[in-house]
């Protein structure tokens, strides 16, 4: 199926018409495009990767698709839906279908060069999808929520459409202090950058918003397409330089964020919640959030969810979905070293 094929199959459903979307991306890197991703611990074109990152796509859209039946589900990716794998049984491109989540294929342009930044190449994706979105025929008020594969949705996504719509633009702030290393540069580095771009400095350390989600209007969309190119062309030029610069989307994000100025926030929807034994943020009141960002579970509670999901018992879905994923407490494991990772002992060990 051509590009072609999947941008008509999108326009011609909406047509101007007011819609959620719930979407979230799985790229799939050549020998080439190759780079590290920490949580997974493997190269990103080896298919031991992949199927991690599968299997996240596969449990959020069971989730999103139980708890938020009528809204439309999008996945981008750069493969066509016929070269989707089978992973432990499942036919993904089957499952999808039978989901009703619609497959939008479109390439990586915004690719960075080799040795701009060591891990996470493909992320910068997401302007590829902002674009695709820009074209289509839909209405102003069409509100967009997407998100990375290893987020769990369990609850109806109604409220934050809701406030979407209302705020025009929704950002996740992360507590992190100005001295503290965000993926390369600190707090205090992108005030530097930041002064560079707009030729003055606000005195004050902007904020990073975490990368995981992304939430806005249509013309918000239009905003960050407007501006995104040319800062985009001065990160590659201050790389070929040798200066400090926006490593990954979501310092890029957070700097278009500061240029658009009004925003709302998405503290009580979503929290990146990390449940691994050497770190763990969790708060009882996480349990009540309708997502929860999970990266330590891509390889333990998400991958224990898609066993059921590709075996086909339902038994999950109705049964305490924190249980499985820790939150607010682990009670279901995917193995014994699984189970391991989570005594005391071991965690006693790596703290």
């Amino acid at each position: 199926m051509s590009l072609t094929t999947h941008v008509s199959r999108l326009t011609s459903h909406v047509s101007r018409l007011t819609m959620d979307y719930i979407c979230t991306w799985i790229y799939l890197d050549s020998p080439e495009e190759s780079s590290e991703y920490p949580q997974v611990g493997k190269r990103s074109h080896l298919s031991d990767f992949q199927k991690v990152y599968w299997r996240c796509v596969a449990v959020f859209f069971a989730l999103s698709k139980h708890y938020n039946p009528q809204t439309r589900h999008i996945l981008f990716s750069n493969k066509k839906s016929e070269d989707f794998p089978i992973i432990d049984g499942l036919n993904l491109q089957t499952f999808l279908q039978e989901k009703n989540v619609e497959i939008v294929t479109i390439p990586l342009s915004w690719q960075t060069p080799e040795g701009y930044f060591g891990k996470w190449r493909n992320q910068f994706y997401i302007f590829d999808i902002l674009q695709f979105i820009e074209s289509q025929a839909i209405s102003d008020q069409s509100a967009f929520l997407i998100l990375d594969s290893d987020c769990v949705i369990r609850a109806s996504l109604e409220p934050v459409f809701s406030e979407i719509r209302q705020q025009g633009l929704l950002v996740l702030p992360m507590p992190y202090g100005e001295d503290y290393d965000i993926n390369g540069i600190t707090r205090n580095d992108m005030r530097r950058i930041y002064a560079d771009l707009d030729g003055t400095d606000t005195g004050i350390s902007p904020l990073y918003y975490g990368g995981e989600v992304f939430a806005a209007t249509l013309p918000v969309i239009r905003r960050i397409n407007a501006i995104a190119p040319e800062i985009w062309t001065k990160m590659l030029e201050r790389h070929r330089n040798g200066q400090s610069k926006f490593n990954e989307e979501a310092h890029f994000l957070s700097y278009c964020y500061h240029k658009i100025g009004r925003f709302g926030l998405l503290e009580r929807f979503i929290k990146r919640i990390w449940t691994s034994a050497k770190y763990n943020n969790l708060q009882a009141e996480d349990a009540q959030l309708p997502i929860w960002h999970l990266p330590s579970e891509k390889t333990g509670g998400i991958a224990l969810l898609f066993k059921y999901l590709a075996s086909g018992d339902k038994r999950w879905m109705s049964s305490e979905l924190g249980e499985y994923v820790g939150v607010p407490k682990r009670k279901k494991y995917l193995n014994m070293k699984h189970f391991l990772k989570h005594t005391w002992l071991y965690k006693s060990l790596m703290n």
